[in-house]
């Protein structure tokens, strides 16, 4: 009598993670679509700058919170629901509300005291000018008894 060769070995806890991972995806609404809870963007590399620009339809420059760490640029804001319109109304509710936070390390090193920020038609542009490059220190060794 022949063996059916199986390819795989029937894991159940393989079986389990799957229904689980399904099971959070249809909790989180618009997960299983690729939508996130912030908005996306784009890093440009323009020679003598950088520049950001993030998709924010519907936010304010009140609604927005920018700050810069050495190579990190981060984005805070928040979408708030519109205040006329009853939880129970919604038919189909696909937009994120709420507040979000994104972070993104930076290729290079910028100025931070020339970076601006603008918002327009929905897109928030920031434009990040690069530091000058720093010449080498050299780093005088004292003498001592011991080395």
């Amino acid at each position: 009598m022949a063996e059916f060769p199986w390819p795989m070995r029937w894991d159940p806890f393989r079986e389990f993670q799957r229904d689980v991972h399904r099971i959070l995806e249809t909790l989180s609404p618009g997960r299983a679509f690729g939508m996130r809870p912030y908005p996306p963007l784009n890093l440009f590399d323009l020679g003598s700058e950088f520049r950001v620009v993030v998709q924010a339809p519907g936010l304010s420059a009140a609604d927005l919170d920018l700050s810069i760490t050495h190579e990190t640029l981060t984005i805070r804001g928040e979408r708030k629901r519109p205040q006329d319109v009853a939880d129970e109304s919604y038919r189909r509710h696909e937009r994120f509300f709420g507040a979000w936070t994104r972070s993104l390390t930076l290729p290079d090193r910028v100025d931070a005291d020339q970076v601006t920020a603008e918002c327009l038609n929905g897109l928030l542009t920031i434009r990040l000018p690069k530091a000058e490059p720093q010449a080498p220190r050299q780093i005088p060794v004292l003498t001592g008894d011991r080395c």
